[in-house]
Parts: structure tokens; C-alpha cells; sequence
């Protein structure tokens, strides 16, 4: 099942790589740029020509997961191998900026749209995700490397009490629990005392979720304190459908928007952490949290296992990530054409060609280097069972 739920995974990667792809062929065709290639998959070794439409040759390379489109007049990094390949190719033309910066951010808006259809499908046929949510264990502060980063000292209780990260706590001493905070009263409230929890853990037999339900007791030290972090995290769980479709249009954009701020925040929490300056209290996301195509196929494989309609909410996921990358003001990607743009209006003239095929080039050389720290990342994580969402269930004759 995992293997065909990969197959599906770098489809629906390809397939929104294309879509970005087709945002700049079709408003570039309406603005009356050439584009003379299109390309499914990526740009190495041979290809087959599948035909010409629209005065575009479409060809299919063996490195699928990938798309590229050819936009010589938008100045992108093909266009002067393209003059030698294309010896019928018009007379380039000169366009202004706001049309160069149509087609140019065409890509991101499509990705944008491919991630709210994914949403509106969601939410039109297995509800939008609910907006209850479960108290969860995020980590044990047990370990000198954890509890420094919290800023405390080290704590074992909540780890040899048998207790684990993700565990969800459904009651303390028999009281419900619905935010974290009463968690941490009831503890602090009980040093050297007896605490019950009604813990709710989800592990996996032979690839299928097990869901067990069982109570733990713990001593908290003299302090009130057992060495838990804690956290609010949605329950995974679908609302009913509603039967208006206006309603649909406005929950798809609610979620999109929700899920892109996130996005947005996380990715700024890990630039000022780099820099040293994210506020206090923030969480830390550092650049061990950087991670590429390996860990989004092999997470976003186990979550459709574990449960396939999450394969709506990954794909929007996703699909917004390709278009935040894009807007990146890098040379080698959307936004660093954009950021041509904007110096030219600002200037009243175009950069040199010179400068710009230069910055390319070494957005081009920092892309790489980016590409291979990331890799680095994804295969530590897979040794180190990071990406692991599936756990198997280790066979002891200890019972909880």
C-alpha cells in the first residue's frame, strides 16, 4: 500500500509542477510571448517530441518529476540556448514590465489556485477539517538538549512513567482536558503526589493504526513538575459537509489562508533563528527543519495511509510551498525575476544582460548548494526515523 501511495505522492507533485508550469505558458500565449518548448519533466539528457501546438513544441523527458516552459522574451535562464536550438524562433520582442511580471508570477498564482480546488473539493465532499482539538504530548523534556532549549533542567518522571511524545491526554485525576494550561495547574498543584492520566496513543501493527487507551500514573517532583512540553494540535477529524456551495467557496478560502499564514510564519521563525533574532518564547526552527522532496513524499505517503482524505490537505500544503518557494527573490526563480523587474522600474531602465545572466547563474549555484544541504537533512532524517509517522508497535509482554 505505502508503495502505491508513493507513486500517487510524486504524481500529484509532477502534476503541480506542470500546473505552475501551464500558469506561465497560457498568460504568456494570451500576452504574445513565444514559447517555443514545454517541457514534462526536467531538462536532462535525451527527450521525445510528443507535437507542436500553438507554436510550442512539447516534448517529454525521462525525469518526470519536474515541467519547465521556455519564455525566451521574458529573459529566463534558457532563452540564449534556445536562440541556438530554434533557428525559426521570431525576432525577440520587447515587453513592459507589468506584462513580464504577469507571466512571470503566472506560475505561483496557478499553484495558488491548484491548492484552493484542492480545498474546495475537501471541503464539498468530506467536510472541512474541525476546528476541535486534542491536548498532546510534543515532547519529553528528558534529555539535557531538549530541556536547555526549553530553558530548564532536565526532568526523566513523564519518560519512565512510560509516557511519550504524541500521546493525547483525555483526562487528569478523572477531569476532562481541553487546554494545556490545566494540565500544568493540576500537576503543579500535586508535588510529590500521586497524578493520574488517561492517556489515548496511536501506534501502528503492520501498517494499520491501533488506537489505545490507558491510564498512567506519575509523581511529580517537589517543583510540580514531570518533564512533558505540551501542545494543542487539531484531532484530525472532518465537519459534515454543507450542502450550499457559496458556503464551500467561503471555507476553502478560510482554510487556504489559515494554512499559507502558517506557512508564512514558520518560514519567517526559521530566517530570524538563523540570524538570531526571533523573539523570545518563539519556537525554534532552525535550519535541521529544512527538508526537500525525499521527506515530502515519504511524509506525505504515510499520512494518505494512515488516512487517504488527507491527500486533500497535503496536496493544498504542498502546492502553496511551491509557490512561496517560487516568490523567493532568488535570480534562478520567480521571484528573482520579479526582483528584476521592480529595480527596473525603479531605475527606469533594464539591468544590463550581462548582470542579470551573472545573478542567475549564481542563484543557479546557490539553488544547488541549497538542494544538497537539503538532501543532506532528508537522509539523516530518514536514518534517524524523523519522518517516521508510522511507528511499529514494539511486541513486549508488558501491558499498559
Amino acid at each position: 500500500m505505502i508503495v502505491l501511495n508513493l507513486i500517487v505522492v510524486l504524481g500529484l507533485i509532477s502534476l503541480m509542477i506542470i500546473v505552475h508550469e501551464f500558469g506561465h505558458w497560457i498568460v504568456a500565449r494570451r500576452l504574445g510571448f513565444q514559447t517555443p518548448i514545454f517541457g514534462f519533466g526536467l531538462p536532462f539528457g535525451s527527450h521525445i517530441k510528443i507535437g507542436n501546438w500553438k507554436n510550442t513544441e512539447f516534448r517529454f523527458h525521462w525525469f518526470v518529476l519536474g515541467g519547465y516552459v521556455a519564455i525566451p522574451e521574458l529573459g529566463d535562464e534558457s532563452s540564449e540556448e534556445l536562440l541556438k536550438e530554434m533557428p525559426n524562433l521570431k525576432s525577440l520582442k520587447t515587453f513592459p514590465v507589468w506584462k513580464r511580471a504577469c507571466v512571470a508570477s503566472a506560475g505561483v498564482i496557478f499553484n495558488i489556485l491548484f491548492a484552493y480546488l484542492m480545498c474546495l473539493i475537501m471541503v464539498a465532499t468530506i467536510g472541512p477539517p474541525s476546528s476541535k482539538g486534542n491536548v498532546v504530548i510534543t515532547g519529553l523534556l528528558d534529555s539535557t538538549s531538549i530541556a536547555k532549549e526549553h530553558g530548564i533542567v532536565p526532568n526523566p518522571i513523564a519518560k519512565q512513567a512510560g509516557l511519550r511524545a504524541g500521546d493525547v491526554v483525555l483526562k487528569v485525576n478523572h477531569l476532562k482536558i481541553k487546554d494545556p494550561t490545566r494540565v500544568v495547574q493540576i500537576v503543579k498543584s500535586h508535588p510529590l503526589k500521586e497524578v493520574l492520566f488517561k492517556i489515548q496513543r496511536k501506534t501502528f501493527k503492520n501498517g494499520k493504526p491501533v488506537i489505545k487507551t490507558f491510564n498512567v500514573k506519575v509523581i511529580p517532583n517537589k517543583e510540580g513538575a514531570i518533564g512533558i512540553g505540551l501542545g494543542l494540535i487539531k484531532n484530525g477529524e472532518y465537519e459534515k459537509p454543507s450542502r450550499n456551495p457559496f458556503v464551500w467557496l467561503g471555507q476553502s478560502g478560510v482554510i487556504l489562508i489559515e494554512w499559507t499564514v502558517s506557512m508564512l510564519i514558520g518560514l519567517w521563525l526559521m530566517i530570524t533563528n538563523m540570524f538570531g533574532l526571533s523573539p523570545a518564547g518563539a519556537p525554534k526552527i532552525g535550519t535541521d527543519d529544512l527538508h526537500g522532496i525525499i521527506a515530502i513524499v515519504s511524509i506525505f505517503a504515510q499520512a494518505i495511509t494512515v488516512d487517504f482524505r488527507e491527500i486533500y490537505r497535503w496536496s493544498a500544503l504542498i502546492s502553496v510551498n511551491l509557490a512561496i518557494i517560487n516568490l523567493l527573490p532568488i535570480p534562478a526563480l520567480d521571484g528573482g525575476h520579479l526582483l528584476f523587474m521592480v529595480i527596473e522600474k525603479i531605475r527606469g531602465k533594464r539591468l544590463a544582460e550581462s548582470i542579470q545572466q551573472r545573478a542567475i547563474q549564481t542563484g543557479f549555484f546557490l539553488l544547488l548548494l541549497l538542494m544538497f544541504f537539503v538532501l543532506f537533512n532528508d537522509i539523516k532524517g530518514l536514518i534517524s526515523g524523523k519522518f517516521n509517522l508510522m511507528p511499529e508497535e514494539k511486541s513486549s509482554g508488558k501491558k499498559d
